[in-house]
């Protein structure tokens, strides 16, 4: 039987170089075209890109019109700015892509509230599918990876609580003992030379979960971007602004990213460019907008 997700165009968004190593195994599988939005210089300055790009080329894959342009000192500048224009151009740039390049999936990080630019890069993954399907007469279907938390449950919150995605895995990848190999190497190799952090996230969630969670991959549906947020930031703070406070306490950070004041009205502008679709009986369906609680 064919894998329906494997024998489809994809194409992969992701915020952050490494992220890919989640869906290792469905890269190999699928071969997708990748794009990431940020170089990932954190906040040293030194850049992951080439330890990504090495890992996707070795894997057969290529690259999109996006990857790593952007610093996350500079994507954040833009969050913290409301530099809206920044945004729509990723946006537009990603919707010619999926049209030019007859994407059928579009695969991207998923908003869990962690970090600005993961949830950004599902907004963005959103509207330029819903701007590319205005254009487009088949279907272009969005799915999201979890990046913290078990990999096997849908993406939540920092505060444990569920999205509003797909409750049951949409997708599930097998990844070959070969492959499964190969995936906890490439991990433990890139985060022993990407910093102490990262190497902390990647022993925590092996302890938490154990490698063998790790053996199948697993894609879930997309929501819509307010189902997506609703659900936890009407409760509680995002985990990026909490962690942002210490940071701005310690002096490390001069400003906090915030979800109402900054994220939501980002959000409601990607929102606000996907396209009208008539709906069945005459009415029709614009653009949901994300409100505060």
């Amino acid at each position: 039987m064919k894998n329906p997700v494997r024998d489809k165009r994809s194409l992969l968004v992701i915020g952050h170089p490494g992220h890919e190593l989640r869906l290792y195994g469905w890269i190999d599988q699928a071969r997708p075209l990748i794009c990431v939005l940020t170089d990932g210089s954190g906040g040293d300055g030194t850049s992951r890109l080439d330890k990504t790009l090495d890992i996707l080329h070795g894997l057969g894959t290529e690259t999109g019109s996006i990857c790593g342009e952007l610093s996350d000192r500079r994507i954040y500048e833009g969050i913290l700015h409301h530099e809206f224009d920044l945004f729509d151009s990723l946006c537009e740039r990603l919707a010619g892509l999926i049209t030019a390049s007859g994407i059928d999936i579009v695969v991207s990080d998923a908003m869990e509230g962690y970090n600005p630019t993961h949830d950004l890069c599902e907004v963005l993954a959103e509207a330029a599918v819903a701007i590319a399907n205005g254009k487009k007469n088949s279907k272009v279907g969005h799915y999201t990876f979890p990046l913290t938390g078990d990999p096997r449950e849908p993406p939540r919150g920092r505060h444990g609580l569920q999205t509003a995605s797909c409750a049951t895995a949409c997708h599930t990848i097998e990844l070959t003992p070969w492959q499964f190999k190969r995936k906890l190497e490439t991990i433990w190799n890139y985060s022993d030379t990407s910093g102490g952090k990262l190497r902390e996230e990647v022993e925590d969630a092996f302890r938490i979960y154990g490698e063998r969670a790790f053996a199948r991959e697993y894609l879930f549906a997309a929501a819509e971007p307010r189902q997506a947020m609703e659900p936890d930031f009407a409760q509680a703070k995002p985990f990026y602004e909490t962690y942002g406070e210490k940071q701005v306490e310690a002096g490390r950070y001069s400003s906090v990213i915030r979800f109402r004041e900054h994220m939501l009205p980002l959000m409601n502008r990607l929102c606000a460019k996907i396209p009208v679709i008539p709906a069945t009986g005459g009415a029709s369906r614009g653009h949901a907008e994300v409100t505060e609680i």
